[in-house]
């Protein structure tokens, strides 16, 4: 490995590792104006969202089975941003995917393991197919993605509520929700009275073959090409329409396996209000994971412990408002979107101690 890339590899890591402690920096001194020492707040949040006390009291499980989504989405939003698509519509395709799996969760039967692995085929169809649309709207229309996929989410969040109250109810209760799936079509979990199970490993899974694909086979590195730089692209033969739609292609279909996870694997149906902005959070672990599978897992795994250290942990113990960590999350990104700041002092930082070590051989020499 050359010094270029042992230098590329450690920025990418730096960077982001800079920006979560100038988030928590920052984020201390809110926490200062509730007459709370920050030391103690955050103490409070880690342990809450990260701590294990026994297996059957394992905060770190709960914030592993909050991540599942987080990180299916989040590699949803990477295929398409390696790929120079700035979608943001993986909240809709989730959502499709989400009704697909509450409705055959419970209108056919098919043997145990065959059941769920059927549904979770035809809901990542349904995100595919989701995502193709606005695909197929910017590459032949010029549609700006951007545009196309807000639209599109809107779309899904309604059409969630309608057959969620009316063709999908399955009673007349104060909460529309579907009828629970059946036990077939549910996902093992690893420990009693845990959500934590099979669908985090399918999550861990899918980022492995992300990474692969996206980095070692022929598909993936016209995407990249196709996204880094249009014109070498276009001069060295790969088709970049070809290669944005099926980005588009692949990116609805992760989002889509993550809707169904979360209802055969959760919440074993879909119910009203089931949109929570996980869509929207996979954007965020996406760019402070510096587009690439292995930073979406940490930080998908990060967004989740801290979300839940501060509902458990600083709302319940401390008193403080739970949005602290949303506060927090929006901090780190913010700080990661002022990459240039910490590009800038890092290379200063080497070149400083590139001619200190040039001065003492000169002196050894001498």
């Amino acid at each position: 490995m050359d010094k270029e890339l042992r230098q590329r590899i450690f920025d990418a890591i730096l960077v982001p590792v800079l920006a979560v402690l100038s988030g928590l920096l920052v984020a201390a001194i809110l926490v200062l104006f509730t007459d709370t020492p920050p030391l103690q707040a955050y103490r409070t949040l880690f342990s809450s969202g990260f701590g294990c006390h026994e297996l059957t009291r394992c905060a770190f499980f709960t914030t592993l089975e909050r991540a599942t989504p987080l990180i299916l989405t989040g590699l949803s939003a990477v295929i398409a941003f390696r790929s120079g698509i700035f979608s943001i519509g993986q909240e809709g395709q989730m959502l499709m995917g989400s009704i697909i799996a509450a409705w055959l969760g419970y209108a056919i039967a098919l043997p145990p393991v065959i059941h769920p692995i059927f549904i979770m085929l035809v809901a990542m169809a349904a995100g595919a197919a989701y995502g193709w649309l606005p695909g197929v709207l910017k590459v032949k229309l010029g549609v700006n993605e951007i545009i196309s996929t807000i639209v599109m989410n809107s779309i899904a969040i309604l059409f969630i509520e309608y057959v969620v109250n009316f063709p999908l109810r399955a009673d007349r209760g104060s909460v529309a929700r579907s009828p629970t799936i059946l036990e077939s079509a549910q996902l093992a979990t690893f420990l009693p009275g845990s959500k934590w199970g099979v669908g985090f490993v399918i999550a861990i899974g899918v980022a492995v073959i992300t990474l692969i694909y996206l980095w070692r086979l022929t598909p993936g590195y016209e995407q990249r090409m196709a996204g880094q730089s249009l014109r070498f692209a276009l001069f060295g033969g790969i088709p970049s329409d070809r290669a944005a739609i099926r980005a588009m292609l692949l990116s609805g279909a992760v989002s889509g396996l993550a809707g169904a996870i979360e209802v055969l694997g959760v919440h074993h149906r879909i119910l009203q209000g089931f949109s929570v902005g996980l869509g929207f959070d996979g954007l965020s672990v996406a760019i402070l994971g510096q587009s690439h599978p292995v930073g979406v897992v940490i930080v998908a795994i990060l967004f989740a412990g801290v979300r839940l250290g501060a509902q458990l942990g600083l709302q319940i113990q401390e008193g403080i408002p739970r949005e602290l960590g949303g506060s927090i999350i929006a901090l780190m990104i913010l700080f990661v979107a002022a990459r240039k700041l910490y590009q800038d002092n890092i290379d200063a930082i080497r070149r400083f101690i590139d001619r200190v070590r040039g001065r003492d051989s000169v002196g050894e020499k001498a």
